[in-house]
């Protein structure tokens, strides 16, 4: 009488005999045959497949478009910080006594703030898939 695995069982079983395998790799011959002894139709495992490279290249494309996000924060974090710290400097040395250039240093970090926000919160309007 043969044993009864149910999907989840599948799953982690082929899972460990992928971890298991020395070189950590499986070939699409090997993973034709494994489906086959586990009764999955060639079109189920296509699909499947289909599907878990879908979900890897829309991984890859979020990753590529996160890195992308925080080098534009980085490019405007940079020039905030040098241009805050030249008003400062520019304020102290003509008009020491009245310390206007934090109104411009605020204004723009507001929009350094909202812009690291944006980036590093997971208040993105794009959709992930």
């Amino acid at each position: 009488m043969s044993k009864l695995y149910s999907n989840e069982e599948v799953r982690q079983i082929l899972h460990r005999a992928s971890i298991l395998k020395q070189d950590g790799y499986v070939s699409r011959e090997e993973l034709l045959e494994i489906a086959a002894e586990v009764g999955v139709s060639a079109e189920t495992l296509q699909q499947a497949e289909q599907a878990c490279l879908n979900q890897r290249d829309a991984m890859q494309k979020q990753a590529v478009l996160m890195s992308r996000r925080r080098f534009g924060f980085k490019l405007h974090l940079i020039p905030y910080v040098f241009v805050s710290l030249f008003l400062v400097l520019l304020n102290l040395s003509t008009t020491p006594r009245y310390f206007w250039s934090v109104y411009p240093i605020l204004g723009w970090g507001l929009g350094v703030t909202i812009h690291g926000a944006c980036v590093y919160r997971s208040w993105n309007t794009t959709a992930t898939p």
